[in-house]
This record gives structure tokens, C-alpha cells and sequence, in this order.
């Protein structure tokens, strides 16, 4: 059975600091989502919601595999799992922003 070795300060940190980017830039990109929704409130009233949310999905998703090697994540390590938490972010912020906009 191989032993885990304990992480280095600097591997910890570097952890830490990636964890912040993955969430924080997920959450800029839903609430730019939101604001990009609102400010062209004409063309997406025509579309079915569940279009919207799938062009949401598919535009933020290239986005995010395109920029993550940008701010030093390696978008290749990322699993399912990953990607799941990161679009559901997007998700989660383009609704709060766009529902706190149209109120």
C-alpha cells in the first residue's frame, strides 16, 4: 500500500490559492451572464428558457476551458466533478444577478 506523503507549505498554498480562482472566476462569469441577459432583455424574451440556460452552459464552459490555463489551472486535471462545481456556480450567480436585475 503506498503511503501519502504530507503536502508542502507551498503545495498547500498553492492548493488554497487555486481553489479561490476556481471559485471566484466561475462566479465573475455568471454574473456577467446575468448583466449580458438583462442588457439584451429583447432577443432573450423570444427564446425558450431552457435555450438560454443551454447557451449559458455551452458559452461559459468554452470560456473557462479556454481562460483557465490563463490564470495557471490546469483545465486537463479537471474530472466531472470539477466541471459540475464550476458551471453550477455559473449557473447559481447568472440567476441571482439576472433575477436581482429584473427586480
Amino acid at each position: 500500500m503506498p503511503k501519502i506523503r504530507p503536502k508542502t507549505p507551498a503545495e498547500r498554498r498553492k492548493t488554497q490559492i487555486d481553489g479561490i480562482k476556481k471559485t471566484v472566476y466561475p462566479s465573475i462569469l455568471g454574473a456577467a451572464a446575468g448583466f449580458t441577459c438583462f442588457y439584451s432583455h429583447s432577443l432573450i424574451n423570444q427564446l425558450p428558457w431552457h435555450f438560454v440556460l443551454l447557451m449559458v452552459i455551452g458559452a461559459t464552459y468554452f470560456v473557462q476551458k479556454v481562460t483557465y490555463p490563463l490564470l495557471g489551472i490546469d483545465a486537463a486535471d479537471f474530472k466531472g466533478k470539477d466541471w459540475f462545481y464550476v458551471e453550477f456556480m455559473v449557473i447559481d450567480l447568472w440567476l441571482v444577478s439576472w433575477t436581482l436585475l429584473l427586480n
